[in-house]
């Protein structure tokens, strides 16, 4: 009794001591007062939410006291704790991780079953298993932990979501003007005579593809584009994961990387351990990623080549692995796929071996009035003018932006999956039929497209999608507004084929054709059928 009331007053000293000054961010230096500004911090800034994993995986106090260590022990990235979560067993489940690593760590002193910033009682374990075994007031905690968390996380989406917007449509103004002017320059010239046939003619048309080439590659020689992509940690991360966790892929291997960029993906590899890595570019961001390659030490195993990959020489005659970042906008924007399928007829020596070697696309209905009042009905009325003509812009191009997930108005349905080690050029033009399933009695303003990734492999397989309930990449979700909105109820199907082809003119911009035809099971339901042709530019 003795030794145990002497504990007790040690730990009575350690409480009355003076505790640490701020609570330091688990993926970043940022000094926080308090351990819930902290976690809120760690959900708006990162995207990770404690709260949520604790109340998600039913946590008690000291699996999250191992989870806060582990995290701060191991540094891993919020992208590799979500995959870490997705599935037992968990990474912190280990006695090692019960030992602090900071000191007087407040997140450790957070009243996690109370949600406050309260402490437990650490030193007596009973009390702390006898509220778990009180499993019906837990699932009443829960139950209102959860609701509060989806409300804050809706009003930060929302937030979020409203920033999206704005820089988009400046982004947007800046491109319309652009065009604007470009389109005055080229009216205002004096055309040439033009010969049918004649060698000048074929010369022209040669020379206007190389210069949309030229443009094309000159956007990725700019740095914001390749700061935009790298700070996208769902891409990145993905990549590093599954090269990470699949060694026996590249060790001693051979392997080629289709519009290296930066040579983030061929360090990658490297670091896997492969025993030559050949980088392929035509911009001129290639000579910057030589020096990067020569300052992180790889310039013995990396071989970085300017140039189009239907034209270069490799110096291997075939290769091991393709890995390439070929996603554009709705998947196909930019249609480099083309690229990486034509490198792995050429030079694969399996044609299994192509990383991401998975995709599909999706479709899903909208229903968000205040969307299209800002990006449609805004037209209307611009201070005091009217410049409604400006609509039928929107109607015709797709938009890309950040979809609010509570807008989703209907269940979502995969139009078309790529087997990139098996498909064809061909089947980059495709229709496919989709039946959307209506969950709400609302107004389906648009339909949104998205895509999901995989990096399928034997060990480990890596997978990530851009649809709009997961966390945010760069590629947005992709946004078709149909020209009048359709009335809808629960249980309503809007059925439908798109249709996607290059365009004619510009190959990296896609042609895509929506046809609708809703059926209902109400009778005074009147069903629409529509057609609305759009580009993606």
């Amino acid at each position: 009794m003795a030794a145990s009331s002497e504990s007790d007053s040690e730990w009575e000293d350690a409480e009355e001591s003076a505790p640490r000054e701020g609570c330091r961010c688990l993926f970043c230096s940022r000094e926080l007062q308090r351990a819930g500004e902290t976690l809120e911090h760690c959900a708006e800034e990162h995207g990770l939410d404690l709260l949520f994993i604790k109340a998600k995986l039913g946590l008690d106090f000291y699996s999250c006291m191992k989870l806060i260590n582990y995290i701060r022990s191991e540094h891993p990235t919020p992208f590799q704790l979500l995959v870490d979560t997705s599935h037992p067993p968990y990474p912190w489940n280990q006695d090692q991780y019960f030992k602090p690593v900071l000191e007087d760590d407040p997140l450790l002193q957070y009243d996690f079953e109370g949600e406050g910033e309260g402490t437990l009682d650490v030193t007596h374990p009973q009390a702390c298993s006898q509220s778990v075994t009180e499993q019906p007031a837990v699932d009443d905690q829960q139950s209102d932990l959860l609701q509060r968390l989806q409300e804050s996380e809706r009003k930060t989406e929302e937030y979020k979501t409203a920033l999206a917007r704005a820089v988009n449509d400046l982004e947007n103004m800046r491109v319309a003007v652009k065009r604007l002017f470009s389109e005055e320059d080229s009216s205002s010239a004096k055309p040439r005579p033009r010969k049918s046939g004649s060698h000048s003619s074929r010369k022209r048309v040669v020379e206007e593809e190389e210069d949309e080439e030229d443009g094309y590659f000159s956007t990725y020689s700019h740095f914001a584009i390749h700061e935009e992509m790298l700070k996208d940690e769902v891409r990145t991360d993905a990549y590093q994961l599954f090269m990470k966790k699949n060694p026996e892929v590249f060790k001693d291997k051979v392997v080629l990387d289709i519009g290296c960029g930066t040579g983030i993906l061929s360090m990658f590899a490297a670091q896997a351990g492969a025993r030559r890595v050949i980088g392929v570019d035509q911009s001129n961001i290639i000579y910057k990623a030589m020096q990067i390659v020569r300052d992180n030490g790889f310039e013995d195993r990396i071989t970085l080549i300017r140039g189009l990959v239907e034209e270069v020489e490799l110096p291997v005659e075939k290769v091991d692995v393709v890995i390439s970042e070929w996603m554009g906008y709705f998947l196909l924007f930019e249609s480099m796929l083309g690229t990486v399928l034509l490198a792995r007829d050429k030079w694969l020596k399996d044609p299994t071996c192509v990383y991401p070697n998975s995709c599909s696309l999706s479709v899903f209905a909208m229903g968000d009035k205040f969307e299209r009042q800002s990006r449609v009905d805004f037209w209307n009325n611009i201070y005091g003018f009217n410049m409604a003509c400006m609509k039928e812009g929107v109607f015709k191009e797709a938009t890309v932006h950040l979809v609010d997930p509570y807008s989703i108005i209907s269940s979502s349905d995969v139009i078309k999956k790529f087997d990139v080690s098996k498909m064809k050029h061909s089947e980059l033009d495709f229709e496919a039929p989709f039946t959307l399933t209506m969950q709400q009695d609302t107004l389906c303003h648009a339909l949104v497209g998205y895509f999901d990734i995989g990096f399928n492999a034997e060990q480990y397989a890596v997978h990530f999608s851009t649809s709009p309930q997961d966390p945010a990449t760069h590629w947005k979700q992709t946004v078709f507004y149909l020209k009048e909105p359709i009335p809808v109820h629960t249980g309503d199907l809007l059925r439908g084929k798109l249709s996607c082809q290059k365009n004619r003119k510009d190959p990296r911009s896609l042609d895509i054709v929506i046809r609708l035809e809703q059926s209902s099971f109400f009778p005074d339901v009147v069903p629409v059928k529509l057609e609305q042709k759009f580009v993606l530019q």
